[in-house]
């Protein structure tokens, strides 16, 4: 026969049937086990056939398995270096656009409003302190521009009339010491309600004051006594340097004040340029929001899709390690073929039973036809059928010598048939019975 023709022929009888966990012979096996049989006249072949075909689909499979798992392996690994480039090249663009737009980003907003509130929190308080040190100068260059004119008079000069002066105001440029005293006073219980008493303009108000005193107390001393005593002489060279220290003193505070003073406008003006540059990046922030979103939105995808593809390469790897030291799943036969002890076909039973229908149906059907055949006329009523002349006169039947030996042979060839009948019914009976014990 061609081979064509050979492998058809095999191919129908080899049948696969999918066995459930009842079925199979033992009970850790799942719905994936299967049956594989074949049928053949010699039994020792069917065996051998069965078990190669058992072999072919544990090596098949295993050969599979593996071409599978180093395929999808690479495969992974191809997209996995994809997406990393494209991850890659994400992030530059990701960078670039943090370098050109640094401090305008969604999400600096909430930095950038902290720092104009730190800002404007810094500004408060140098502009507090600029007031303060700007009141301090002035201070300090009035009562030096009198006690310069104190020192330049020599003497000193008559006190002003009342409403001259008094509290905080402009005083004369040859105020008495006792009249500075009280303006220097005013002014300290002015700072005192805004400063802690441990600030430097407190500790320098109250040293002013002790040496206004001083000098108040200076001037008392050297008041004549009596209008005979006169006019008082000209203070000591001692009590002149002492002023003259006083004064160099004083410009060298206004002096430094006036720096001070520089230093915190300077202070000032780059805090508002700093709260100016912080208030513009918050007002760039709506410009550039919608490109921030596009860039993150493909970047966390991206992401997303590179962790994914990892975990996936990963396992990949991980499979086909276990497929090469034969350690994953595979292909086992649970119940290897053996050469079978009884025939599988054909059945006998339904042979018989077939034959024993079709017996009976013949049977049937021939004395079905030996009656439709049959033209005797046993009965008046076939005779009157058979012709129209009425009926005169009835003979009965005589028998002949021949007739009854064909009577008896009928009787002795029904009583054998009845005999085989029972015969052939109890070897059925009991041939049934037996199948069913086999079976």
């Amino acid at each position: 026969m061609p081979l064509e023709d050979v492998i058809i022929k095999m191919t129908e009888r080899v049948r696969i049937e999918p066995l459930t966990t009842g079925q199979s012979s033992r009970r850790d096996t799942q719905s994936e086990a299967f049956r594989v049989s074949f049928d053949y006249e010699d039994p020792i072949v069917a065996q051998k056939v069965v078990e190669q075909l058992a072999s072919y689909f544990v090596t098949t499979n295993k050969a599979d398995r593996g071409r599978q798992a180093d395929q999808t392996s690479s495969f992974l690994e191809a997209q996995l270096a994809d997406a990393r480039g494209r991850l890659e090249a994400q992030e530059q663009k990701l960078k670039v656009f943090r370098e050109r737009n640094s401090g305008r980003l969604p999400t600096q907003m909430q930095t950038n409003m902290q720092a104009i509130q730190n800002t404007q929190l810094a500004l408060q308080a140098v502009v507090g302190s600029l007031e303060t040190d700007r009141s301090r100068k002035l201070m300090l260059e009035r009562l030096y521009a009198d006690a310069a004119a104190d020192v330049t008079a020599g003497t000193a000069s008559p006190v002003p009339p009342a409403g001259a002066s008094g509290g905080t105001g402009a005083l004369p440029p040859n105020a008495p010491p006792q009249q500075r005293l009280e303006v220097a006073r005013t002014q300290l219980a002015q700072m005192e309600t805004r400063l802690s008493p441990k600030h430097p303009d407190i500790v320098r108000m109250k040293r002013l004051i002790e040496d206004l005193e001083k000098q108040v107390a200076a001037a008392d001393a050297q008041k004549p006594v009596s209008p005979e005593s006169g006019a008082a002489g000209p203070p000591a060279n001692a009590e002149e340097a002492r002023r003259r220290d006083q004064l160099r003193e004083m410009r060298a505070e206004i002096e430094g004040l006036g720096r001070q003073i520089g230093f915190k406008e300077s202070e000032e003006q780059r805090l508002r340029t700093l709260i100016g540059e912080y208030q513009a990046r918050l007002e760039s922030v709506p410009g550039i929001e919608s490109e921030w979103i596009a860039l993150t939105r493909d970047y966390d995808t991206l992401q997303e899709t590179y962790r994914q593809l990892l975990a996936k390469s990963e396992n990949s790897k991980m499979a086909a390690s276990l497929e090469t030291r034969e350690i994953g799943e595979q292909f086992r036969i649970l119940d290897p073929p053996r050469v079978p002890l009884k025939p599988h076909s054909p059945n006998r039973l339904q042979i018989n039973l077939a034959g024993t229908a079709a017996g009976l149906g013949i049977g049937v059907l021939l004395i079905g036809l030996a009656y439709v055949r049959d033209t005797t006329m046993r009965t008046e009523a076939d005779v009157l059928g058979a012709i129209d002349l009425p009926v005169l006169v009835l003979l009965p039947f005589v028998s002949t010598e021949e007739d009854l030996r064909r009577s008896r042979r009928r009787q002795r060839l029904v009583t054998v048939a009845v005999l085989v009948a029972c015969v052939g019914t109890a070897a059925l009976a009991w041939y049934l019975r037996l199948w069913k014990y086999v079976l």
